[in-house]
Formats: structure tokens, C-alpha cells, sequence
């Protein structure tokens, strides 16, 4: 699902902007709302290897192409790094 994600960021200010098909976003999450959205992002940063603390902006939905666009502000004001993205596999899940 990572990899549908296209990414604009913004040159003058710290937003950046995820384009994804919807359909992508429904497979995995329930619901299309700032929660799920920031999970999300929260996400795409971590296996990107992005600095910056993501918070979802807004959440806007072309139905006519089936694409929904996140907008994130990022604070790039801290002194640590993200953890790093962790993908589970079957041996672990299993074992917790």
C-alpha cells in the first residue's frame, strides 16, 4: 500500500501532500477520518525513514478518479529521530 503513495512536497513551507487510491485506503482501514489518516501517515513516515513529526491537515476525496489526498503539516523541531519502521512477519506475531 506504501508504494501506491505519491508524494508532493510543498518547497516554501513544511507541507507535503499524499495522493492514494481510495480504494487502497478502504482495504486497510475501516474508516476515512483523521484518525485513520494519521495512523496512516504516521506509518508512511516510519518506513520512508522521514524526519519530522507528521500531523494530518485534511483529508479530501476525488470520487470522479478514486484518489483521496492527505494534507500533512510537518514539524521538523526536535532533536531525535522516529523509531524505525518494523514490518511484522508470522514468527512474530506468533510468539507475542
Amino acid at each position: 500500500m506504501m508504494e501506491d503513495i505519491f508524494e508532493t512536497v510543498s518547497e516554501d513551507s513544511n507541507t507535503i501532500y499524499l495522493d492514494m487510491p481510495k480504494k487502497d485506503f478502504l482495504f486497510k482501514y475501516d474508516n476515512l477520518n483523521r484518525d485513520s489518516a494519521q495512523n496512516l501517515v504516521d506509518n508512511y513516515f516510519k518506513e520512508k525513514g522521514r524526519d519530522g513529526i507528521p500531523e494530518v491537515k485534511e483529508i479530501s476525496i476525488d470520487d470522479s478518479r478514486g484518489i483521496m489526498k492527505i494534507t500533512v503539516a510537518v514539524n521538523y523541531d526536535r532533536n531525535f529521530k522516529l523509531e524505525e519502521y518494523k514490518i511484522p512477519d508470522s514468527l512474530n506475531e506468533a510468539r507475542k
